[in-house]
């Protein structure tokens, strides 16, 4: 009998070491090559620059080089979908954010689920703000709405049609009684471009990356998608929350792996990203952009994304 049971205990034992061994190997074997995060938007947009410039610090965190590459489409949704494809514990990384998995199941036909894919870490919020080309003369929620009066179509270049852009401009112009086309592009960068030469009259687009068109009078600001108003060196603009409207989003840019990974591997990944984040050359460069750094862990980019859907929900409903 004590022979058996000596031989359980050493079984175990085994087992449990078997175990060990296992759980260790996937945290110190991972990754084995290049690790990859997919911008799912345009060259040059906000999400591209600091992707790229992350990937410039990626080899001494994970052991290997960190890439950084672009895979675009209907405001994300390609990349996103084309991303199922990946197994857990792949060396593919993907930015998303609350258009990708709270507004686009609602705009548009998606093959994806939020529950395919886990959060590893926020990398920035950012506020939107609505832009006018200076030729049309709107500078402020008054004039908008005089434009609007005289029953001018009111077309607005956005970041595809499944953006926060997109629907929070759309049901704010529904509050406001407006005729209006969204217009898509492929990125906030194309869409501010856009109006900017004056192929839209109008563009949604993130505050940071508009600040220099806006400082040089290249675009007028008109109003802010936030709850209080917008003020630093460049802006000193009321929130659309101040003049009674809740049609705003704060976008976030989070970086996700496929559901099923590991944990160790996940763990990897956002202890990895957040040196890289909080890396000081790393900010200078966020700076630089305009970019508001906001590192947050992956149950906080949930509880983020799952608070959105409800918001969305209702946006959707003012735009039908």
């Amino acid at each position: 009998m004590k022979t058996w049971k000596s031989a359980l205990k050493l079984g175990l034992a085994g087992l449990l070491g078997l175990f060990s061994v296992h759980t260790s190997a996937s945290e110190t074997t991972w990754p084995t090559g290049p690790v990859t995060i997919i911008t799912p938007w345009a060259v040059g947009g906000l999400a591209d620059q600091i992707n790229r410039a992350m990937s410039e610090y990626g080899k001494e965190q994970y052991g290997q080089p960190l890439l950084a590459d672009n895979i675009l489409g209907s405001g994300g949704a390609v990349a996103l979908t084309e991303y199922l494809k990946e197994k857990p514990n792949t060396h593919k990384l993907i930015l998303g954010g609350e258009g990708s998995f709270a507004i686009a199941p609602l705009t548009m036909k998606v093959s994806y689920k939020f529950e395919d894919f886990v959060p590893v870490i926020n990398i920035y919020s950012s506020t939107f703000v609505f832009l006018s080309n200076p030729k049309t003369n709107v500078d402020s929620m008054q004039t908008l709405k005089d434009y609007i009066a005289k029953g001018k179509t009111v077309k607005v270049g956005v970041n595809g049609t499944n953006s926060s852009e997109a629907l929070q401009t759309a049901a704010l112009l529904t509050e406001l009684g407006a005729k209006f086309k969204l217009i898509p592009y492929e990125g906030a960068n194309e869409a501010l471009t856009a109006v900017v030469s004056g192929e839209v009259t109008f563009a949604t687009t993130h505050a940071s990356l508009a600040r220099e068109f806006v400082k040089a009078g290249n675009v007028k600001p008109i109003v802010a998608f936030d709850e209080k108003k917008l003020v630093d060196e460049v802006y000193n603009l009321e929130s659309v929350a101040d003049y009674g409207y809740d049609t705003w989003m704060t976008n976030t840019c989070a970086v996700f792996i496929r559901a099923g990974t590991d944990q160790a591997i996940i763990d990897k990944n956002y202890n990895a990203l957040k040196t890289i984040l909080e890396n000081p050359k790393l900010q200078q460069t966020a700076k630089n952009i305009g970019l508001h750094l906001d590192i947050k862990d992956g149950k906080a980019v949930k509880a983020y994304i799952d608070s959105t859907m409800a918001k969305a929900e209702k946006y959707s409903k003012l735009v039908k």
